[in-house]
């Protein structure tokens, strides 16, 4: 008799197909009856943990790869970002001329003059008749000639009442001053120089005359124009900076809103793409270089743009005796003025007449005077 479903089938293959058609429903696939097949696919299958084992190893290849690209990654992010900033911080909102030149006296001369690298640079001229003395005043970073907390419109006519011509101008990338950035006293030297220059020809005395007076970047810069020439008048800041890389570091957060690990990459982008080197702009180091110089040092001791010590750092580099330090409490940056009018006035007139001589009588017009003493 025939088995059912065999017929003409010898044993063997009959047996084989049976294997077979049970090993496809176990997804095993067709087995030989030698076994050869089930050794075949067995050593062709990969199972699970081998395979894990596979993407570990491929993994562990390309891990080198992997860390490389994330870095570098991360430096072309932080060196963008460092650039950006850099590019960024040293360009200024420009603000208006308020208050204006009225508010100060009564006539005035709108001068335009070129630094020593061409710069046009623009400012106000204010003249008292026969004075033997002037004075420049240099302001702060994003500030212009006369909108400042320093309160240099108030700061002018003070001095025009006690016998001084008066400059007040802008600082490159500033007010009405031609130019795209600043430099935190690398080039402000030569708008200063310049200034000085059209200070001395319009009042028609001799350049040593010719007082400073800076706030803040622009006080840092007056000392840095000391390296540049040291034959100028007396100077005087409020709120100077000892050192650029130093005051970079303590500020750039306040101005960045970025970690205070971005400043090194920040302080390397403006010097390689900027032309910025600031470990060139070391005030103290000027100061110490010049004891032949006295100077005035105006510090608030609440200010956090540039901290106490930086006056402090002023004040021991100069080896001058007739150098000043006046430490103001209770005021924060260029506040000096605002919160100490009559202590500043006897402080900064009475180490300009030292060192310029006694006030020369002068007859101020009375324009000038009635302008002067309208207040702030």
């Amino acid at each position: 008799m025939r088995a059912s479903g065999l017929s003409g089938v010898a044993p063997e293959k009959g047996a084989a197909r049976l294997v077979g058609r049970a090993a496809r429903r176990r997804g095993v696939g067709w087995i030989g009856l030698d076994g050869s097949h089930i050794q075949r696919q067995t050593e062709s299958r990969v199972t699970p943990p081998e395979y894990i084992r596979r993407v570990l190893r491929q993994a562990r290849r390309l891990w080198p790869f992997f860390i490389v690209g994330v870095i570098a990654a991360a430096l072309i992010a932080y060196f963008g970002i460092s650039f950006r900033v850099a590019e960024t911080v040293t360009q200024v909102e420009r603000l208006p001329l308020d208050p204006p030149a009225s508010s100060i006296a009564a006539t005035h001369e709108d001068v335009t003059f070129k630094s020593r690298d061409g710069i046009v640079l623009k400012g106000w001229w204010f003249a008292v008749p026969r004075a033997d003395r002037a004075a420049v005043i240099v302001h702060g970073r994003g500030r212009n000639r006369v909108n400042s907390d320093f309160m240099p419109a108030a700061i002018a006519r003070l001095l025009l009442v006690h016998g001084y011509s008066v400059l007040l101008f802008d600082l490159r990338g500033h007010g009405e001053s031609g130019g795209t950035r600043y430099t935190l006293g690398i080039e402000e030297p030569r708008d200063i120089l310049a200034a000085i220059d059209l200070a001395a020809r319009r009042a028609d005395i001799e350049r040593a005359r010719v007082a400073v007076i800076g706030e803040s970047l622009g006080g840092g810069s007056v000392l840095m124009t000391v390296q540049a020439d040291p034959t100028i008048g007396p100077v005087v800041t409020d709120s100077a900076f000892a050192d650029g890389n130093t005051v970079v570091s303590e500020s750039a957060t306040k101005y960045t809103n970025l970690p205070a690990w971005f400043t090194p990459g920040i302080v390397l982008m403006s010097r390689l793409f900027l032309g910025l080197d600031l470990s060139k702009v070391t005030p103290s180091k000027v100061v110490a270089a010049h004891p032949e110089r006295p100077f005035l040092f105006i510090q608030c001791t609440d200010d956090t743009t540039v901290p106490l010590h930086h006056g402090l750092d002023l004040k021991a580099a100069s080896a001058n005796p007739r150098t000043e330090l006046w430490v103001v409490p209770g005021c924060e940056h260029v506040m000096a003025y605002a919160t100490h009018p009559d202590e500043w006035a006897q402080h900064v007139l009475g180490f300009l007449g030292r060192e310029l001589g006694g006030e020369k009588p002068v007859v101020v017009p009375a324009g000038i005077l009635a302008a002067s003493l309208r207040g702030g």
